[in-house]
């Protein structure tokens, strides 16, 4: 560990992103496996992405006279891992940290992070928000180190209300969607009564943070989200309308970004150096009215951006297919089926194409030229068994057959390592046909902290129990990289070396599993520390070595993303740790 301390990193609200486990560093009980991660960008089983709510956030405060930082900590734990933690904390210097629980994954490590922080900084306010932190707010609150939970999909108008109070030395009562404990410690709760039919404001793009000097493919992408909320109603998802309406309390399912912040947002991309080395990502398109989408469409085609991928529901009709092929960029559209099988993908929400419909689209887009498909199907939804998926694995290999050489790209992976919590099927598991193992926060961060990612498994079906839904997804996995590079989609060495990461830890997952399933506590303590050596060798790899993705299957730097907000700058950082 560094001896060189950190100077202080100051600002009046300092927003912090946790790892899914904040102390993965010294665990040689906890095997985080390598699968490849299945988004877009790259990022470790830490879950580095940050939610753009963060960037927003910053924007909004700043205009408003606060001073607001953002540090990414999975982020600088993984690209500067001898750093010591209680040290990066101890250097804080913020009256209000903001730790966002968006995404279940990141339970342990935010829960972690308020906690330690709380040891080390008892002055500081430790205050948590996010589409899972509001489901959860009122267990949240209870916890001794979080002082505030702020709730809600947009919540820039009370957190400026908070921020001034607290500035003033008022009371917090009353502001909106707050939940806070009374002076004698008591839980309250003002009610999530902000609720705008608008979202957000834009982002401003034109500054990056400083990539590492490497000679690999950096990461350089950049997205957009142009609503909170969905039109859809995909039952294991936390995002989808009833999971909006249940969390939010409000009958409209939709909040959309003005238009006026959406071309802020695109105006701030044209002043970033390099903007023709970037990837954009567009979140949530298919939720955009015709209107919407093309005005958003004009915006992007002002850009000079390398390419552009847009998240599609239905089949995107010719017209918008045409004038996505004009934006001047290379455009690829993501479809996800989730399962070959018609009558799994209605119960999984989508089912809304053939495979024969879908099939005919993309030869049309193609023609059209838009540059690439991406095909996105999951293991672990309602009726999916084994051969199901299997079989999910074969019609891809009939799809690279059929566009060899098209750029047409399928891809699977397994619901790891949890359901969404808010979701349909997360609220009435029964009626799905799926067994929800944690209920509350609570369990799940203590499910976050067991040896075995069976373990950590939130959830099983009737048709695939927890074990054998991730071997499945690892199989099938491996199946599908083996098409592609027989395909000459990918290249055969860089495939073997994937498949072969695949092979060992499906035999090391049982090993760890057989280990982390003992029922006396003290035999599966010396189990597992006999595994220890093994666990934390394989973990370096995967924590530390870089990051791949299915589409990308090699190891590639970790900084330089959007969301590698590292808090120092990258000098002072490298002489810490060298020190």
């Amino acid at each position: 560990m560094s001896a060189t301390p950190l100077p202080s990193l100051r600002a009046d609200l300092l927003l912090v992103h946790a790892p899914a486990v904040f102390d993965f560093r010294k665990r040689r009980d906890m095997y985080f496996p390598f699968l490849g991660t299945s988004g877009d960008v790259p990022i470790t089983p830490l879950y580095e992405y940050f939610p753009v709510g963060f960037k927003t956030l910053q924007r909004f405060l700043g205009e408003r006279g606060h001073d607001v930082r953002i540090l990414n900590l999975a982020s600088l734990f993984v690209r500067y891992p001898h750093l010591d933690a209680d040290s990066v904390l101890r250097a804080l210097d913020a009256p209000i940290v903001g730790i966002d629980l968006h995404w279940m994954i990141h339970v342990q490590g935010a829960l972690d992070i308020a906690r330690r922080l709380k040891a080390v900084r008892p002055d500081v306010k430790v205050l948590l928000g996010g589409i899972s932190a509001t489901y959860y707010a009122e267990e949240l609150v209870r916890y001794p180190f979080v002082d505030w939970v702020m709730g809600g999909y947009d919540t820039h108008v009370p957190m400026a209300e908070l921020l001034d109070r607290f500035r003033r030395g008022e009371s917090v009562e009353g502001i909106p969607n707050l939940f806070y404990k009374d002076d004698s410690g008591t839980p309250r709760k003002t009610g999530l009564t902000y609720l705008p039919n608008t979202f957000a404001c834009g982002i401003d793009w034109s500054t990056q943070p400083v990539a590492p000097k490497t000679k690999g493919l950096p990461i350089r992408e950049l997205l957009s989200t142009q609503n909170a909320g969905c039109a859809y109603n995909c039952p294991w998802c936390g995002g989808s309308r009833d999971a909006f309406r249940r969390i939010f309390g409000r009958k409209k399912a939709m909040a959309r970004k003005p238009q006026e912040e959406i071309r802020y947002e695109l105006e701030t991309i044209k002043r970033l150096e390099n903007a023709s080395s970037y990837h954009f990502y567009s979140v949530g398109s298919y939720n955009e009215s015709p209107s919407g989408l093309t005005h958003f469409l004009d915006r992007i085609a002002e850009t000079s951006l390398k390419s552009i991928s847009f998240e599609q529901f239905h089949l995107t009709p010719d017209e918008t297919l045409q004038q996505m092929a004009r934006l001047g960029s290379r455009v690829s559209i993501t479809l996800s089926p989730e399962s070959h099988d018609p009558r799994i993908a209605t119960l999984s929400g989508r089912g809304v194409y053939s495979n024969e419909e879908m099939e005919s689209w993309i030869e049309r887009a193609l023609g059209y030229g838009i540059h690439s498909i991406d095909v996105w199907y999951f293991v672990g939804m309602p009726e999916q068994t084994r051969e199901s998926a299997m079989d999910t694995v074969v019609y891809c290999e009939r799809l690279l057959e059929r566009f060899k050489g098209k750029n047409v790209n399928p891809m699977i992976c397994p619901m790891v390592p949890f359901l969404d919590p808010a979701s349909n099927i997360f609220e009435s598991p029964e009626r799905y046909g799926y067994k929800v193992f944690f209920r509350t926060a609570e369990e799940h961060r203590r499910g976050m902290e067991r040896a075995s990612l069976v373990n950590r498994m939130n959830y099983e079906t009737k048709w695939l129990p927890r074990q054998e839904l991730i071997e499945t997804g690892y199989l099938s996995i491996r199946r599908l990289m083996e098409a592609k590079a027989a395909a000459g989609m990918l290249p055969g060495s860089a495939v073997r070396r994937y498949n072969e990461r695949i092979d060992d830890a499906l035999a090391f997952g049982r090993e760890v599993f057989a280990a982390d399933s003992l029922t006396d506590p003290r035999e599966r303590e010396r189990a597992l520390d006999g595994l220890g050596d093994e666990i934390a060798r394989r973990n370096e790899m995967v924590l530390f070595a870089g990051v791949a993705n299915q589409a990308m299957p090699i190891n590639r730097q970790v900084g330089g993303r959007w969301f590698d907000e590292l808090g120092w700058d990258p000098a002072v950082l490298d002489d810490v740790a060298s020190g």
